[in-house]
């Protein structure tokens, strides 16, 4: 049989492969061309197209160059399936995160949009349910952030968000602040051991801090005093609580825009009529 040969425009053209990438598949070995002595021009041969046919075939299956070069050198039907159960079970990990991340993008996307209704602006709302896995003392205690990690997976989760600033005040102001290690949870699952965060209704708004704007923390104590106005105008009695979590960051002109979240637990008429309020379980 005559083999035919090709040069590289001509197999780009077949294959519909970049140039780089067909030096990327010389590289690992998966085509060997020969080189004409004359000009120097790479000569391809079938063999080798059907090489990169196998090779995509593969590697849309989701195997490395290197499993591929390993595969063509030998391997039994029986190692093939155990390579695709692998495979098959890395891609379902990718998909479990890749859907998690979109949670947390259409999540933060809806944000934005909140951001032009509760910006600044007071309304009631119940607090997300919340699974406290930890403390520690300050957000800029970053030596204690292992902590931290240790309570999340870093695949999935960033650590902005596992972070809840709690602040305990009464009306003549702010007595202490504590951070949580929290997780968001679908639904209340009391265990003995656990603690959660659960509140029916809240004062929500949302504020503009950041790291350039408020470097004195006077926007804590203009927050409580207008909260606590805004309360007492409407009749609401809190219940000497706040939480703060961070929802988005921007920056505008180099200066950092931090969009921050606040609930701020109030006193139900009828607790029992609407439901438990049960703050920190111990």
């Amino acid at each position: 049989m005559e083999r035919n040969t090709y040069r590289t425009s001509e197999l780009l053209d077949i294959l519909g492969v970049s140039r780089d990438a067909l030096r990327y598949y010389e590289e690992k070995g998966i085509v060997r061309p020969h080189q004409d002595e004359t000009n120097h021009y790479r000569q391809y041969q079938d063999y080798d197209i059907y090489r990169l046919l196998v090779s995509d075939f593969y590697k849309k299956r989701n195997l490395s160059m290197k499993e591929v070069r390993e595969l063509q050198d030998g391997r039994t039907v029986g190692e093939l399936e155990t390579l695709l159960a692998e495979k098959a079970e890395q891609l379902e990990e990718t998909i479990r995160n890749k859907e998690y991340m979109l949670q947390k993008v259409k999540e933060t996307k809806e944000f934005c949009m909140e951001l032009k209704e509760h910006l600044n602006q007071y309304s009631i709302r119940k607090l997300p349910t919340y699974k406290v896995l930890g403390k520690f003392s300050d957000f800029y205690s970053f030596l204690e952030y292992p902590v931290i990690l240790e309570k999340m997976d870093m695949k999935k989760d960033d650590i902005l968000s596992k972070i809840m600033r709690k602040f305990t005040f009464d009306k003549n102001g702010f007595i202490d602040s504590e951070m949580y290690i929290v997780e968001k949870q679908k639904r209340l699952q009391m265990g003995k051991s656990e603690s959660y965060l659960h509140y029916s209704r809240c004062i929500y708004l949302i504020v503009e801090d950041g790291t350039d704007k408020n470097e004195d923390d006077d926007i804590k104590h203009e927050i409580f005093k207008s909260t606590l106005q805004w309360a007492n105008e409407q009749g609401y009695k809190l219940k000497g609580v706040a939480f703060v979590n961070t929802r988005l960051i921007t920056y505008l002109d180099h200066k950092e825009r931090a969009f921050l979240e606040i609930y701020i637990p109030i006193e139900e008429k009828e607790e029992n009529s609407i439901g438990i309020d049960l703050g920190v379980i111990p």
